[in-house]
């Protein structure tokens, strides 16, 4: 009986051997698919896995197709117990914010993971589709100056093994060394012909196809041999129909083709091309598509001596250049945080099983010790060295107490001077409303029933005259008795104020904030909340908006806050030369005392945009 159970048991064992095997190899013909561009086939293979593993892999492939250009809308609390499941779930949730959101870390960070299992579990289709979705988020950069990259296409390199592994190899190279859409070459003739090799292996139909064709016509531009570019770029576009995932090609070679048409001073056929490419903008990082267009459509008109269009469009270019140079440092940041953080981890394995191995030794050699009569003296000394431990942690622990008491009544006194200030303004808008106010309408009671002629002129202009301050006197008490309250904070009174001018139905305010975790200073809570307060009666006031989005996202030492409406837009210069009494210049030195940065993008009649960094 026993026997037959350990025989029974065995088979068990080999079965689900055999099965997780089984998974692990559809999940690598799966991944080739992908990494082929094959979504028709991989959605085949996608049927043949188990159901929770299956449905996963038909989401990552819905949202490799989109590509950012469409939504793809799928639940993020999903409880998955097979270990493939949630891998492939993690790609799609990376990929998406990836597409979706260009500049956050979240997708480096999920590929970074994914990178890990796959060594760890030894799938090597697993391990070439981590790299090339890391290195598919260095593609986002609109120049490819990050060294950090070679790392990962010198990792590609030693585990490429077949044709598609090479053409991703050799694209990524030429990713690299081309640096923007602007080119500056580091690649010559040789690579090319080396590519051309590879490409030989793929039938024109092959959606590798577009990409290398483009690519091929930017290296041939820089080469002079612009009609044989010209012609490349047209091919390229003609071999994608409606794929939102080569959608960023055409848009590429059209910008390519404008400027093959300016260098042959053909300016209209130029400007017709850069029109073009303004169907194809990649939703996914429309703002990078934006700067583009902009940064051609000025070269193009300043040829076309149109300066007056050329200097709006360059004005553009240059305020998404600065919104884009800010997001790629970030993100580079807080990519050196994750490498830094993962760098740190490992030292902390290796640290602890330096401490296993040297308290083994330790413990060795107290036997020995033990043997041989010495053990006291290392217990003593052991003793010794702990009291003085000890005794040096509690005079750090005294000393922090001293600190924190000194912090905590720093903190009490600034406390009570916003108190002091909120209280004052509550007492000034209660004088306001309940003395002057009740006084100013008790006087408008006396004229209303005096008995002097109603149709006398100075009568009827001292009654609107009194109407008016009435209507004044309300408003400013109103006005005093708003604020940020100690038990609210920064951003409830943010959207409180955004709730109650949203109600009035004449203005759209929505608030959306990243990352605002504890609570700032209070005195620094209250100048902000005045400053966006002032911001927004400005737009009411001038803007003619409908509608306000107010941004606030604070990253480490950092809080970035954006108020942009779609109002009809003003000329700085102006305000600041006719003394308009916007309160433009008042914020801007308020921001300048917190050494911060003010920032303001108007356009006339595209909005306003304006960005205050405060450090926190």
């Amino acid at each position: 009986m026993i026997k037959r159970l350990v025989v029974t048991l065995k088979f068990l064992l080999f079965l689900s051997v055999s099965f997780s095997q089984n998974d692990t190899d559809k999940l690598s013909n799966y991944l080739n698919a992908l990494k082929n561009y094959e979504y028709k086939s991989a959605k085949r293979l996608a049927g043949l896995m188990n159901s929770e593993i299956s449905k996963e892999a038909m989401l990552l492939i819905s949202v490799l197709e989109a590509a950012g250009q469409r939504k793809i809308v799928f639940s993020k609390k999903v409880k998955l117990d097979n270990s493939h499941a949630i891998i492939i779930r993690k790609l799609a949730v990376a990929y998406n914010s990836l597409y979706t959101n260009p500049y956050s870390s979240d997708s480096f960070q999920a590929f970074q993971e994914v990178y890990k299992y796959a060594k760890d579990t030894n799938i090597e289709a697993l391990e070439k589709y981590a790299l090339i979705s890391i290195l598919e988020v260095y593609s986002f950069e609109m120049y490819q100056t990050n060294e950090e990259v070679l790392k990962y296409i010198s990792a590609f390199e030693n585990i490429k093994s077949d044709i598609a592994d090479e053409y991703h190899y050799l694209m990524n190279v030429k990713r690299y060394n081309f640096n923007s859409v602007f080119y500056d070459l580091k690649i010559d003739e040789n690579f090319f012909l080396e590519f051309d090799e590879v490409m030989k292996s793929f039938p024109e139909s092959h959606k590798f196809w577009p990409n290398y064709l483009s690519s091929k016509a930017v290296f041939l531009e820089t080469e002079g041999e612009l009609n044989l570019a010209n012609a490349l770029h047209s091919k390229a576009i003609n071999l994608i129909s409606d794929e939102p995932f080569l959608k960023f090609i055409k848009f590429r070679s059209l910008i390519r083709m404008s400027e093959i048409a300016r260098k042959k001073n053909e300016n209209q056929k130029a400007l017709y091309y850069v029109d073009s490419a303004s169907n194809y903008t990649d939703k996914a990082d429309s703002v990078r598509s934006k700067y583009y267009l902009s940064y051609y459509y000025s070269i193009n008109y300043a040829q076309n001596n149109n300066f007056k269009k050329a200097y709006e469009y360059s004005k553009v270019a240059d305020s998404l250049k600065v919104y884009l140079d800010y997001e790629k440092n970030t993100r580079e940041i807080t990519q050196l945080n994750i490498k830094y953080q993962t760098a740190e981890k490992e030292k902390q394995i290796l640290e602890e099983q330096q401490k296993v191995r040297a308290n083994r030794n330790w413990l060795i050699a107290a036997g020995i010790a033990l043997l041989f009569g010495a053990g006291i003296a290392i217990l003593l000394q052991k003793n010794t060295t702990k009291k003085r431990q000890l005794a040096e942690q509690e005079a750090q622990l005294r000393q922090e107490r001293v600190d924190n008491l000194l912090k905590e009544q720093e903190l009490v006194s600034i406390d009570a001077m916003i108190a002091g200030q909120e209280k004052e303004r509550q007492r000034v808008a209660n004088e306001l409303h309940d003395d002057l106010g009740s006084l100013m309408a008790t006087i408008k009671l006396h004229f209303d029933n005096s008995k002097v002629s109603k149709k006398d002129p100075g009568l009827q202009n001292a009654q609107k005259l009194l109407e008016e301050a009435y209507q004044k006197v309300r408003s400013m008490a109103h006005s005093k008795n708003s604020g940020v309250m100690s038990d609210q904070g920064l951003l409830p009174a943010i959207k409180k104020m955004a709730k109650v001018i949203t109600e009035t139905n004449a203005l759209k305010v929505v608030v959306e904030d990243f990352g605002m975790g504890d609570r700032l200073e209070n005195s620094l809570e209250l100048n902000l909340f005045r400053m966006i307060q002032e911001l927004v009666a400005n737009t009411i006031k001038h803007a003619e908006a409908s509608k306000v989005a107010i941004q606030l996202t604070q990253h480490k030492d950092n809080l970035n806050i954006i108020i942009e409406d779609n109002g009809k837009g003003f000329n700085r210069s102006k305000v600041i030369t006719n003394h308009t009494g916007m309160g433009l210049t008042t914020i801007e030195k308020r921001v300048e005392h917190l050494e911060g940065n003010f920032t303001v993008d108007s356009v006339l009649g595209k909005g306003t945009s304006i960005l205050i960094d405060i450090p926190v």
